[in-house]
């Protein structure tokens, strides 16, 4: 399941670096050196902007929840706990050694 969950983050984060790229900006962006600027004629003057930032907004959305997911998951094949469980404080106290400080093999008068 972590495989699955991280091929799919890292194509969500490659999805969003190429729309955010194609997106027009104040000037003509990069979108004119890929094709892009010819396509605000076919899809209107605003139309192929809104559905870029929809597309950018849809894939925000994916990369947090895939990046909080991949956080909480366990790790690794021998983990069982996810990184909220390792973090929790622990409720008991930790037991100390039978017979004290002096308690290394070494008589009490030493």
């Amino acid at each position: 399941m972590l495989g699955v969950m991280t091929a799919l983050h890292v194509l969500i984060c490659f999805g969003l670096i190429i729309v955010v790229l194609l997106q027009t900006g104040k000037g003509t962006g990069l979108a004119s050196v890929f094709g892009g600027g010819g396509g605000e004629t076919v899809f209107g003057g605003k139309g192929f902007g809104g559905m870029l930032a929809k597309a950018t907004g849809v894939l925000a959305v994916l990369f947090m929840l895939t990046s909080i997911t991949l956080s909480v998951m366990p790790k690794g094949s021998g983990q069982t706990e996810s990184a909220l469980d390792r973090n929790r404080p622990a409720t008991e106290a930790p037991v100390e050694a039978p017979g004290g400080a002096g308690s290394q093999g070494l008589p009490q008068g030493q």
